[in-house]
């Protein structure tokens, strides 16, 4: 079982982020410390010459008022450092945060991530690593600096009286231990707080995605039970946090006005038994309150401590969580113009995301092979492994055994760029982004010249409807492209695929459920697509099935039969049935 972490644990792991920043944040704690420290003596020089008048005893007061404005000057000074800064090294730490935590969800999608809310990913990288601008800009800083200057202020009043700091010391341990007190119910509800926030955003942003859907569906009502629901648990959870943060300030508040009333009283007692000058009356007054103000700074934000080792909490399981499918590829693998790939006994069952998952096996020992100038066509029943197959030939998850091999090099032995690389996929879903079509197409190849985006354009049958677009290439499609059509979305995608030109193709029926005339331009831009290629079909139409090289029958995870239609048709009565009931086509099952 997975020990917690304390806060220390959480703040030390915390600093392991500020490698680079390790000047700045010392910069950052001295700005500080100076602008705590200088209006403590400001209120020292000035009640001691405000005294000093009172008393008569005037032979010092031109200095003490040169150091006065000296004072001010530096104060201002150092009250523009203090937020500069600390706040430039906390955006430019919380930049790299964000750096890291999306390089890690590079390097954990899609097997580790497909159990996780999108949502709940998004508030995790804005969200929690924005409230850890609090740990960097004000928490590092106010610790030290409320240890050093109280304890450099009890020192200077111990010179005057040794009473002074026996009296305040017991108030300052009450004060570490108001939060102190607390601090597992804090963690418990900051992390309660963060979690309800990120379920909260994943309905939110299913809400705006599936907006159409809703609507269509006359979901609203059901869509707004859940939304309620998750903002019920985010509402219960702040409150309950707001409750305790309040009684840890009421509590704070009410032990630093004792302690400034008790050192006041102490100091008057002092001052009449003659063993305190009436001249430090007043700086002692002034001292005994400011003493606190740096350890108030630092229990004002200790209220905070919970959310922040919340989102600590969060970020950093997301940094630990583990990849299933590990880079440890040490060469930059090429292939040739000729390539065949191998399917060898594989075997593979999800990885269990939650107790209710059915964990039952999905390929149990699939062996086929298809090589250059090749189709080949997956048929098989709805969860059969097709998609399975494809994707574990991009290696989303790795075998549980046997193996998928490149011109006989295991796939898990090569670099998983050079393997992406070599295998381009057109999905039947496509995903385009809310940028341009000319960026959107130039994410195949990021050194794409005009000629090339063009030219793929004009192989996929897209540049026809691309010109008739209010700016043509330079024309936003809207997100997941909203603003065109799915045939224009397949094309697009093709499109990708001629500018990557890589040597292995994976289609998911990219003409299915589209009209006649964008399936009719599809087949043509697919057909060019796949020359020169070892293309891998998952088939649903009759009419792919037919027009393949070879077909590949799955059942029960396995490659029951492989063959040409014709021989299929004659020789399987699963692929009969299939072809019969599920592609439209006549059964000739006997």
């Amino acid at each position: 079982m997975k020990r917690e972490k304390t806060r220390i644990g959480y703040a030390i792991q915390l600093s392991q982020y500020i490698k680079g920043f390790r000047l700045y944040l010392l910069g950052a704690i001295l700005c500080n410390m100076a602008f705590k420290v200088l209006p403590l003596l400001m209120g020292l020089v000035t009640s001691y010459l405000v005294s000093s008048v009172l008393l008569g005893e005037t032979s010092h007061v031109v200095s003490l008022l040169i150091t006065a404005g000296v004072l001010v000057i530096l104060t201002s000074v150092f009250s523009y450092l203090d937020v500069q800064v600390s706040h430039d090294m906390a955006y430019r730490i919380l930049t790299q945060l964000r750096d890291k935590c999306y390089d890690k969800l590079d390097v954990l999608a899609p097997a580790v991530t497909a159990g996780q809310r999108s949502g709940d990913m998004i508030s995790i990288i804005l969200g929690d690593v924005e409230t850890l601008e609090w740990f960097y800009a004000h928490t590092i800083g106010q610790l030290v600096v409320a240890f050093v200057v109280p304890a450099a202020a009890l020192v200077f009043m111990g010179i005057i009286s040794w009473y002074l700091p026996i009296t305040i010391i017991p108030f300052i341990v009450l004060l570490v231990l108001v939060p102190r007190r607390s601090a597992n119910e804090a963690n418990a509800q900051g992390t309660a707080v963060k979690t309800t926030t990120g379920i909260l955003n994943s309905i939110i942003i299913d809400g705006v995605q599936g907006i159409k859907d809703i609507i269509s569906f006359r979901w609203q009502q059901e869509y707004f039970k859940r939304f309620f629901s998750a903002n019920n648990e985010y509402s219960d959870a702040s409150i309950a946090y707001a409750k305790r943060r309040g009684n840890e300030s009421r509590g704070i508040s009410l032990i630093m006005e004792s302690a400034a009333l008790v050192v006041d009283v102490v100091t008057i007692l002092l001052v009449a038994a003659g063993k305190i000058s009436v001249l430090w009356l007043m700086p002692i007054f002034i001292l005994s309150s400011a003493i606190f103000s740096p350890i108030q700074d630092a229990l004002a934000m200790s209220t905070n401590y919970g959310l922040i080792f919340g989102a600590a909490k969060r970020v950093i399981d997301l940094f630990e969580m583990e990849p299933m499918v590990k880079d440890a590829g040490k060469e930059f693998f090429r292939v040739n113009d000729e390539v065949e790939i191998t399917f060898d006994n594989v075997k593979f069952t999800y990885p269990e995301i939650s107790g209710n998952q059915d964990n039952s096996p999905v390929l149990k020992g699939l062996s086929f092979s298809f090589h250059t100038g090749e189709t080949v066509a997956f048929v098989g029943a709805s969860g059969s492994g097709k998609t399975t197959a494809a994707r574990l030939l991009q290696r989303f998850w790795d075998v549980n055994d046997g193996a998928i091999s490149i011109n006989g090099k295991d796939i898990r032995e090569l670099s998983l760029d050079s393997l992406r690389n070599t295998i381009t996929v057109v999905p039947q879903d496509v995903y385009l982004f809310n940028i341009t079509v000319k960026e959107n197409l130039r994410l195949a190849k990021l050194s794409a010249t005009e000629e090339e985006i063009q030219n793929a354009a004009s192989e996929a049958c897209a540049d026809d409807f691309i010109r008739k677009l209010p700016y043509g290439f330079d024309t936003p499609i809207g997100e997941r492209g909203l603003r065109l059509s799915g045939g224009e979305k397949q094309r697009l995608s093709i499109a990708q695929a001629f500018l990557k030109n890589s040597p292995v193709l994976v289609l998911d029926e990219a003409s299915a459920n589209l009209d006649a005339e964008n399936e009719r331009l599809i087949n043509q831009a697919v057909s060019r697509l796949k020359k020169g290629r070892a293309t891998l079909v998952i088939a649903h139409r009759i009419s792919t099935i037919r027009s393949v090289d070879r077909i590949v029958v799955l059942k029960d995870g396995k490659a029951l039969a492989e063959g040409t239609y014709g021989d299929l048709a004659e020789n399987c009565p699963d692929f009969r049935r299939l072809i019969g009931d599920e592609y439209g086509g006549k059964s000739n099952e006997e």
